[in-house]
């Protein structure tokens, strides 16, 4: 018998995605030189919420068609509440940015800031997950390795690229 996927997992999941995705964009638009802060944070913000609504979208009508009917204004709240860990993945990342938009320290130090945020949220993640499945100190390493890699690839591009 398969396990279900609990609420708890699904917020793990979107949580993981959109740390993902928010630190593949930083990483991203920052190849740019004649971004800035601002216009990476607006970018970034703007291209999460997108994907959030795209989600959420998703989410209702695959509600609808296993339902038979339309969702109910609680029913649509919720999808909209569930896919919320996606785009709160990156508050961390947008706080860097918005420091360097206001001065505190360079773009290019927010957008360090923004990417390391996100590589190490993953490799936390990875812990988290080992530590919760009770996994032995060389699979939580694994898993954390695993996890990081992620977002070390991101970063790798962006080098190589760069």
């Amino acid at each position: 018998m398969e396990p279900t996927r609990s609420d708890d997992t699904h917020a793990v999941a979107r949580t993981i995605y959109g740390t993902i995705l928010i630190t593949a964009l930083v990483a991203g638009l920052s190849e740019d030189d004649d971004i800035d802060a601002w216009q990476i944070l607006v970018s970034v913000t703007a291209t999460a919420t997108v994907f959030w609504v795209a989600h959420v979208y998703a989410e209702v009508l695959s509600q609808r068609l296993a339902a038979g009917r339309s969702l109910s204004r609680v029913e649509t709240v919720k999808a909209l509440e569930d896919e919320a860990p996606m785009l709160m993945a990156g508050v961390p990342a947008a706080l860097a940015l918005a420091l360097a938009a206001l001065g505190f320290y360079s773009t290019g130090t927010g957008v360090t800031l923004a990417i390391g945020v996100g590589v190490a949220s993953l490799f936390a993640y990875g812990i988290v997950l080992a530590h919760r499945e009770r996994a032995s100190r060389l699979q939580t390493i694994f898993a954390a390795s695993l996890n990081g890699a992620f977002g070390l690839v991101i970063v790798a591009l962006k080098a190589f690229v760069h």
